[in-house]
């Protein structure tokens, strides 16, 4: 045998398919390799001189010499899924190529089977697997689906349940400047969002240090006018002949000093709001012309005959009682009604003494921050003497309080050093009081509300009506000294 017949040989019968070699003239089986007599179970002897349909495995004779015929007309036939039945009757799947090829002289057809039975089992798993997860799928989207109907209707529901903590929620970002859970409180913050789309004129009443000007700025931010900024005057800091050329403006000239243009924060806030802050501390001669501008939106500058039409809304704020001051004269009746359309009060801070707490770690944190300290808690006692206090400064002074106390501190846990104690005037002076306890007294209650400022524009020289160093020395004649804190 040559060489080459030899290497053909063992290629022949190493291989992993069957393989059967036909006789191209007469059909007959030739030769089969090892593979194919192990796939199908039947011996050499049984393949050997035998046509393909003689074969128990290829049992459909018909189909088996019409493949015979196709491959001596075409040189080569394929069948890609085959049934076969082995010599033990079990049923395989085939993969059939047939190819007509010369060996010398002679030609031959070699067929090459090999079994996808496997292949074909794995397939179908696979199949019955996809069936399988799309049923799963289908099953599961209407699940979902029943589910998602189900959430709707809860959604509606708790849309429909919970409009008032949407409520209280939205607040707390629209007053996020504004600290306490007050019921007073909360109502206060209620009725400035209700009354804040409009145009209306509010009154925000309520003691010094109360935050009336937070309350202000947040009507104005939850207004159409919000793009525009807030302008705010003070009416208790400018004196009496600046205040008008302050609001209305003036003109070149309109008196000595004027030596330019002015334009005055009415002007200045036509389309947005303009907060008139303490506004009874305004003059009474001003009063008529606010009045006017209030109520037809229009006014003159000093020293110009010219009428200026604007459109501002009008927020104003007062420590005082304004129907008290209208009785006694002290303030236009008329004014005090158009002002009053919306009143506000914000209750003072000895009325909300749960907020005491939320406002000391706020403060606190606040002045940490400032002051690059790391303040994390605050002590219990602290808390109770601070609730326990009146505080007639209200939350300007529990501010002040607080940032003192943070610069003191020299741990992580807020303290008081110094004992809260309150200087404060009798509630109603008896009438056997004499004139230097009177004035003593008076000089005290003022020096409360201004946190004892003495001179600027808040201080309590001002309110008073003398100069500072007047105010000092009358302090020192009668022995009032500020109370360590």
């Amino acid at each position: 045998m040559k060489s080459s017949e030899i290497r053909y040989r063992r290629l022949f019968e190493a291989a992993r398919d069957g393989i059967l070699i036909l006789d191209a003239e007469t059909g007959k089986i030739a030769d089969v390799n090892p593979f194919l007599i192990e796939m199908l179970g039947y011996s050499y002897a049984d393949f050997l001189g035998k046509n393909l349909w003689e074969i128990g495995a290829f049992k459909d004779v018909a189909a088996s010499k019409a493949a015979f015929v196709e491959l001596k007309q075409k040189k080569y036939v394929r069948y890609n899924d085959l049934p076969l039945k082995t010599k033990d009757g079990r049923l395989i799947a085939v993969e059939f190529v047939s190819n007509v090829y010369l060996a010398g002289q002679e030609e031959v057809i070699q067929c090459n089977i090999r079994d996808i039975t496997e292949r074909k089992q794995i397939e179908a798993a696979l199949l019955n697997a996809s069936a399988e997860l799309e049923h799963r799928v289908e099953e599961r989207t209407a699940e979902l689906q029943t589910a998602l109907a189900a959430i709707n209707v809860l959604q509606e529901q708790v849309e429909a349940e919970n409009l008032f903590f949407r409520r209280e929620l939205r607040q707390k970002y629209q007053f996020n400047r504004i600290i306490g859970q007050d019921s007073g409180l909360r109502d206060v913050l209620r009725m400035a969002e209700q009354v804040a789309p409009g145009n209306t004129t509010v009154l925000i009443l309520g003691e010094t240090g109360t935050g009336k000007e937070l309350i202000a700025a947040a009507i104005h931010d939850m207004s159409p006018r919000r793009e525009q900024p807030l302008i705010t005057v003070n009416c208790a800091a400018l004196p009496g002949n600046l205040i008008e050329s302050e609001l209305f403006g003036r003109e070149k000239g309109a008196y000595t000093g004027a030596d330019t243009k002015q334009a005055g924060r009415f002007e200045i806030a036509d389309g947005s709001t303009l907060c008139l802050d303490e506004i009874g501390e305004l003059p009474l001669e001003l009063q008529a012309k606010l009045l006017r501008v209030i109520q037809h939106n229009e006014f003159e500058r000093l020293g110009s005959s010219r009428t200026v039409k604007v459109d501002v809304r009008i927020v104003a704020t007062t420590n005082r009682n304004l129907e008290e001051e209208a009785s006694k004269g002290r303030f236009r009746q008329d004014l005090y009604y158009r002002l009053n359309v919306f009143p506000l009060t914000v209750p003072p801070l000895r009325q909300r003494k749960e907020d005491i707490p939320l406002m000391v770690h706020a403060f606190a944190e606040r002045y940490s921050k400032k002051l690059g300290k790391a303040i994390t808690s605050v002590r219990k006692e602290t808390i109770r003497a601070l609730q326990d206090y009146p505080w007639p400064g209200n939350i300007r002074e529990l501010e002040g309080v607080i940032e003192r106390a943070v610069i003191l501190c020299v741990g992580p846990v807020l303290y008081l050093t110094d004992e809260l104690k309150i200087l404060a005037p009798p509630a109603s002076p008896s009438d056997t009081q004499t004139l230097e306890e009177t004035e003593r007294n008076h000089i005290i209650k003022i020096l409360f509300a201004t946190r004892w400022r003495i001179e600027g524009k808040d201080g309590a020289a001002l309110i008073l009506g003398i100069n500072a160093s007047t105010l000092r020395a009358r302090m020192h004649k009668l022995g009032i000294s500020r109370p360590q804190i």
